[in-house]
């Protein structure tokens, strides 16, 4: 992640007084991979590196992932989270949300923060996804010098890309 925000130029803004939702490096593979899968079915022989990411696609794309201000874990909007505007315009939906997958053993049910993209003209339910898509955030909560970081789980790809 450091490489491409460096690449993109973007290094003031990361560091500044701001919210970052970083894709792992698992993500920024999964983008490598699906560039590179859609290319080799013009040309096997094609190769796409990170390297290869041209600069507008970093500077526009990588702005989704930062948001003005601190929003940490403790301030979240419970469940239906809210919408917040990222640097590069797009919207997205940031909550913290109760989980139920171990089954009522815990007295009280663990939170996890969701990062979510808005999929069509209008936002699903939080409660019911259909069509929009909702990453677990897999670390909250990491306070640097200015601003606050978020770690996505690797089952993101970064910039939401999806193959053709």
């Amino acid at each position: 992640m450091a490489i491409l925000i460096e690449k993109a130029g973007m290094a003031d803004l990361v560091n500044g007084n701001n919210t970052i939702f970083a894709p792992n490096n698992l993500s920024i593979k999964n983008y490598v991979n699906a560039v590179l899968a859609d290319m080799r079915e013009i040309d096997p022989q094609a190769e796409y590196t990170i390297n290869d990411i041209p600069l507008d696609t970093l500077t526009k794309y990588m702005g989704g992932y930062i948001f003005s201000g601190q929003i940490k874990r403790e301030n979240m909007t419970k469940e239906q989270g809210k919408i917040y505007t990222a640097q590069n315009g797009e919207e997205r939906r940031i909550s913290l949300e109760p989980t139920d997958q171990y089954n009522n053993e815990l007295d009280s049910k663990p939170e996890y923060v969701y990062f979510t993209y808005k999929q069509g003209d209008d936002w699903d339910e939080w409660d019911n996804i259909d069509d929009d898509d909702k990453v677990v955030v897999k670390t909250s909560n990491l306070i640097s010098t200015n601003g606050v970081i978020h770690v996505l789980q690797g089952s993101h790809t970064l910039f939401n890309f999806e193959r053709d």
